[in-house]
């Protein structure tokens, strides 16, 4: 902690001061003057009071050689302070949207920050809340990337919290920093539960007949009764034509049974314990390549497979009956 942090009260009149000036952005963002600031660290402050009392001395003795070496060291710390903040000038930063993941696995935030300028930039740290700070250099007219991992531990669609990019180069007497807030969503799924396999009571029943899905590509195994809402491509038009009536043409290979992962059919656990189990079954389905559906109270998706659809199966469980809370995405630690 800094030897001259202000007081809490202090602290959160200027984060809000900082918010209200800087609104959240989707876009890259240019850190321009007023997008920066700067003040004194710790040892900024101790040479500044070192400054004052070899100024005293300079005074009292009438020596001139400490009035050089005082005026020198103030012409350092006037540079220092340009260098600082020119360090961070022109700096563009860009965040990616993070990659989805399971509660319990580390998000990755990555940052690009990239200048058109012929200087090079040393020591320019981006940090997350008290997250450990990643440092990067960039070259003349160049780009890096910045790839911060934070740990989950609650599920649901969050809004990253403020973003510091900061430095202090060259000397650590003045902290430049830049206050960056974007408008992305963090989406973290519900820790899918371990050892679980797709349960014969959630295969879809017709009739006392297991459904199976009939997608074309594969070898021809038989004909069944054609079901109301399945596609019309795959009726066999001939044996309607032979008066056998409407009749749908099954693949070998293909020929899989149609899963609803339903919410009803769990009945122990708690919430987030079922949401968990039920992350587990639209992944056992997806990797075995079987359509399936999830019912939740008051909202049903219908069945289907594919990146696409595990994507929205799993962002309704993150979702579904979200805990109430801070918007923000936070570590479990901050």
């Amino acid at each position: 902690m800094s030897l001259f942090a202000p007081a809490k009260p202090l602290r959160r009149f200027i984060d809000n001061w900082v918010e209200s000036h800087n609104p959240p952005i989707r876009d890259s963002v240019l850190l321009h003057n007023r997008r920066l600031y700067i003040l004194p660290t710790r040892f900024g402050y101790l040479f500044a009071i070192m400054l004052l009392f070899l100024f005293l001395a300079a005074i009292n003795y009438q020596n001139s050689m400490a009035f050089v070496l005082t005026f020198m060291l103030t012409s350092l710390g006037i540079i220092s302070l340009w260098h600082t903040h020119r360090n961070l000038l022109g700096v563009t930063v860009r965040m990616q949207i993070p990659r989805p993941v399971f509660c319990g696995e580390s998000c990755e935030f990555k940052f690009e920050l990239s200048h058109d300028n012929t200087s090079k930039r040393y020591a320019i740290g981006v940090q997350y809340l008290e997250q450990p700070t990643v440092y990067l250099k960039l070259e003349p007219e160049g780009r890096a990337e910045a790839r911060l991992k934070i740990p989950t531990h609650i599920r649901g669609e969050f809004k990253p919290a403020g973003i510091t990019v900061f430095t202090r180069y060259p000397t650590g007497l003045f902290h430049a920093w830049a206050w960056l807030k974007y408008d992305l969503p963090v989406l973290i799924y519900p820790r899918p539960a371990t050892n679980v396999k797709l349960q014969h009571s959630m295969v879809e029943q017709y009739d006392g007949q297991t459904s199976t899905s009939t997608i074309e590509g594969d070898d021809f195994a038989g004909l069944r009764e054609h079901r109301e809402g399945e596609s019309l491509r795959h009726i066999s038009w001939k044996a309607y034509a032979q008066g056998k009536g409407l009749l749908t043409k099954t693949f070998q290979g293909q020929a899989r049974p149609a899963l609803w992962i339903d919410w009803d059919l769990l009945t122990q656990g708690s919430l987030e314990e079922k949401l968990s189990f039920m992350s587990a079954l639209v992944l056992a389905a997806e990797s075995e390549e079987q359509k399936y559906g999830i019912r939740l109270p008051g909202l049903v998706i219908e069945q289907g497979f594919g990146n696409a659809h595990k994507h929205n199966c799993l962002q309704t469980l993150a979702l579904f009956r979200q805990p109430d809370g801070d918007p923000e995405f936070r570590p479990a630690n901050a």
